[in-house]
């Protein structure tokens, strides 16, 4: 393996596909965020884009001016950012699923601070949230995202200075997922709990002078625990199937960026 001699175009093509690379990884779940240290995210991408120096090809023409430059980098960025928040919206329907779930069960005022956001978030959603980060890395599926940012720099030649619009709108579209799969994986409990909540109101009318506050409060609490233990079995195979989903959209969103 011979390196080139680091010239002015050898820095360039570097820093573009460092700015991609970096980008990608502060918002990639396990590896972004502020719980993990900036050490280890600028290591890791440093490393990362060192070893793709070695593949990426050089843009056959090289701009001179410094505000050319500027806006590859913006660009390369901002494919980075898309592509590595596209990873993040599974993650995030979990947890507004856990979120939704925690305020119906009452369990509101249960929360704990999350170092991955620097928030105050309920337990329901951060179960949610760990829950489909196992099942994240135990299906290795973090290499197959990996191997697809280094697949983005063929399907995404650096050297280029335009904003991939069509591929910002198809990214927009996508977002719709963290709703749908936030709604599928809370119904179930949100179901019982409606149904319970129905019940106390008719118990309420038949006997007035029951506390139906008090006595609804840990109904509703052991109700939703038990729903969301037995709603695990499904929630797993449910974020496997998105995971994969997710992977075809991942690819799809390079093809709408060119």
């Amino acid at each position: 393996m011979t390196w080139p001699v680091l010239d002015n175009t050898s820095v360039v093509l570097f820093l573009l596909i460092l700015a991609r690379t970096a980008a990608f990884f502060s918002v990639f779940p396990a590896l972004g965020g502020p719980a993990v240290p900036m050490r280890i995210k600028a290591a890791a991408a440093a490393t990362l884009s060192i070893l793709l120096y070695t593949a990426v090809p050089a843009p056959a023409v090289m701009p001179v001016e410094l505000a050319a430059q500027v806006l590859m980098l913006l660009r390369e960025t901002l494919i980075g950012l898309m592509l590595g928040s596209l990873v993040h919206f599974v993650f995030m329907g979990a947890q507004f699923a856990g979120q939704a779930i925690g305020v119906q069960m009452g369990l509101a005022a249960a929360s704990l601070f999350d170092p991955s956001t620097r928030e105050t978030v309920g337990v329901s959603g951060r179960f949610y949230y760990l829950l489909a980060l196992l099942l994240f890395l135990s299906l290795n599926l973090h290499h197959q995202f990996l191997a697809g940012l280094g697949r983005s720099f063929t399907v995404l030649p650096l050297g280029e200075t335009s904003i991939p619009g069509p591929g910002f709108l198809h990214w927009a579209e996508l977002t719709g997922q963290v709703l749908m799969l936030a709604l599928r994986l809370s119904m179930p409990v949100l179901a019982a709990l409606l149904l319970l909540d129905l019940a106390l109101g008719f118990l309420g009318r038949l006997v007035p002078q029951m506390n139906i506050f008090m006595v609804g409060f840990p109904l509703k609490i052991a109700l939703g625990m038990a729903v969301l233990a037995l709603g695990v079995r499904v929630a797993g195979p449910l974020l496997e199937r998105s995971f994969e989903s997710l992977l075809l959209d991942f690819h799809s969103l390079m093809s709408w960026m060119r």
